[in-house]
């Protein structure tokens, strides 16, 4: 596998990063019930949704692009601590992005979405993981190991705990190989999502990538 630069995306490498999520999540259990089974409507009407989520996340935490070639092929932001729960105004400036182009129940699924999420959300501090996505022509190939593993180190060094969200059941075994454990389940537009966190390990217990490439996902 060619060598991957992984840097912080710039303001102005968010609305590609947008899109890259779009392809690569288009088919995750949650977006189909959210936008419905058109395949193209759903990665425009993600393109739009994820915009604004990712300036938000540019600015209260970081944005981070998988480069090879000057192109991002994958995409993954942290949240600090205290960071991750939208306030009222930030939600209202993400609402007209999923009006836009779809039925009038899908913001309304958004945000039951995003109620439930919130609820597991852990209440000691913690380092929110995701969105994280790898484009979808790219995926397979061992770049969401890399990436994920570049974010685990931070959150060893940091000795910080991780926390993220998935609907595949896939990714909870992917996440599992980093130390992530399951802590809750609940059914989320009628489908099942898991809770996951990690704890920081020491230096001398090493990060595992041991899944084949087949194995990687975005989550």
């Amino acid at each position: 596998m060619k060598e991957l630069d992984i840097r912080e995306l710039k303001a102005d490498e968010l609305e590609e990063g947008a899109h890259l999520l779009s392809r690569g999540m288009r088919d995750n259990p949650n977006n189909v019930q959210a936008f419905g089974p058109d395949r193209e409507h759903r990665k425009r009407a993600l393109a739009r949704m994820f915009e604004p989520v990712l300036r938000r996340a540019h600015a209260k935490g970081i944005v981070f692009g998988a480069f090879r070639n000057g192109e991002v092929i994958g995409l993954y932001s942290m949240t600090p601590p205290g960071q991750c729960q939208l306030k009222l105004g930030e939600k209202l400036r993400i609402v007209p992005a999923i009006f836009f182009g779809n039925s009038p129940t899908a913001p309304l699924r958004v945000l039951n979405w995003y109620a439930e999420w919130s609820r597991h959300d852990p209440r000691e501090p913690h380092w929110h993981f995701g969105p994280f996505a790898v484009d979808a022509q790219v995926q397979g190939r061992g770049i969401g190991s890399v990436m994920l593993g570049t974010f685990c180190a931070r959150m060893d060094g940091q000795k910080a705990l991780a926390y993220l969200e998935t609907d595949k059941p896939g990714n909870v075994r992917f996440y599992e190989k980093f130390g992530f454990v399951t802590t809750d389940k609940a059914l989320v537009l009628g489908t099942p999502n898991w809770f996951m966190q990690r704890q920081p390990r020491s230096a001398d217990v090493p990060l595992s990538t041991g899944r084949s490439a087949k194995s990687v996902e975005h989550s």
